[in-house]
């Protein structure tokens, strides 16, 4: 069995932020010397409350892998229905280096409609159907931009690269792999860094449903259970 610490950064009392974060820092470093598996971080947004207070769990194991030598660095999760496909597959890939392979990979489709309807009105959570839409596509995105050198798209939400764009420039030699000689328009985008670890870092999906639990397994994703009870967790697992 493989323990791991899910670090959910709250602020109930409004402590100074630096606090909040010097507190993260210190669980981490002792999970880390004393070999717990992983520790993971979430990512949440406008919760002037104090119940989750930290917008960027990338930004936090990054601080978390410069600090730590062995445990493995999750996100529990990116909602990735916020962010931007290429921009969240370069950060991670990045990360993945910065920590020599040590990356765990949480994706999520959103809980809270505040949050949603304010980071991307497309994944707006009373549409149930294009948010889960909206997931997939970009899950599929960040999987082609780590895995094939030059890629495209042409989905619902997102083309790549953008359509009958011109590119020519002194330091990148004209190439068929990425652009019609003929026009010098690019037919395909390359995203750097690929990952440390091949094809890409695990991935975890935080599920609810049967059904996503279902469409997890299919695409080769592992499972994170959100607080379920043990009668309902039973029959999930």
């Amino acid at each position: 069995m493989k323990i791991g610490y899910f670090c959910n950064i709250t602020n109930w009392k409004k402590k100074p932020y630096t606090e909040i974060l010097d507190n993260a820092r210190d669980i981490a470093v002792y999970c880390d010397q004393n070999n717990w598996n992983s520790i993971w971080f979430t990512e949440h947004h406008f919760n002037h409350e104090g119940m989750e207070s930290q917008p960027n769990p990338l930004m936090m194991c990054t601080d978390v892998a410069a600090r730590t030598k062995q445990i493995r660095l999750g996100q529990a999760c990116n909602v990735i229905t916020f962010w931007n496909p290429i921009r969240l597959a370069e950060d991670i890939a990045a990360l993945d280096h910065l920590s020599k392979g040590r990356v765990e990979v949480g994706i999520g489709r959103g809980v809270y409609g505040r949050e949603a309807v304010h980071m991307n009105i497309e994944s707006d959570l009373k549409d149930q159907v294009k948010n889960k839409k909206l997931f997939q596509e970009t899950l599929a995105i960040m999987k082609k931009a780590w895995t094939e050198n030059f890629f495209s798209h042409k989905g619902e939400f997102y083309t790549y690269p953008s359509p009958n764009f011109v590119w020519q420039h002194d330091m990148s030699p004209p190439d068929e792999n990425f652009i019609d000689l003929k026009t010098n328009q690019i037919k395909k985008i390359s995203v750097i860094p690929k990952p440390y670890q091949k094809p890409h870092p695990p991935l975890w999906q935080v599920v609810d449903s049967t059904g996503s639990i279902e469409w997890a397994a299919k695409n080769g994703i592992n499972c994170i259970m959100w607080i379920p009870t043990v009668k309902t967790l039973k029959k999930k697992i």
